[in-house]
């Protein structure tokens, strides 16, 4: 079983700190190549799905041909800035508690199981502890794209 008491802390924190954003800070592009404070939750709810599936099939066995993530696109194509601020960031918290469940009750004889990507491999363990340094990654880049738009609070 793996110790998801940090997971809650970071997932919990920044849930604080992104609730009291206003929505019409939140859907600010500050140019066309610069996601939005809802375009970066949207980007952190893709991957909470992504790594959802991998989170579950890697559970079974080694995972084989399961398709990667292209941002632009995906974020892109679903329009965040369109929808509701608050109903985002509850999905986001929502999806990651839903993750911190799966991940903290895993048997951890899974940990080694492997998601070949190409010529790569990453354990299952590897996978979970990227995942949260990604989310890590982009609660900076959302800290300073709120700055940048002239939204601290």
């Amino acid at each position: 079983m793996m110790d998801v008491s940090g997971y809650k802390m970071l997932v919990d924190s920044f849930y604080d700190r992104i609730v009291n954003v206003p929505e019409e800070k939140a859907g600010i592009k500050p140019a066309e190549d610069k996601w939005s404070l809802k375009e970066i939750i949207g980007h952190l709810i893709d991957s909470a799905s992504n790594n959802h599936q991998r989170f579950v099939w890697l559970q079974f066995d080694d995972l084989l041909n399961f398709p990667a993530y292209e941002g632009e696109p995906w974020v892109k194509v679903q329009k965040y800035c369109d929808m509701d601020w608050k109903r985002l960031i509850m999905l986001w918290h929502n999806y990651n508690y839903l993750l911190i469940s799966i991940i903290g009750s895993m048997d951890s004889k899974s940990f080694s199981n492997v998601w070949v990507k190409g010529e790569e491999t990453i354990q299952l363990d590897e996978l979970i502890t990227d995942y949260y340094r990604h989310l890590r990654v982009h609660v900076q880049h959302f800290e300073d794209r709120l700055k940048e738009i002239g939204g601290e609070n």
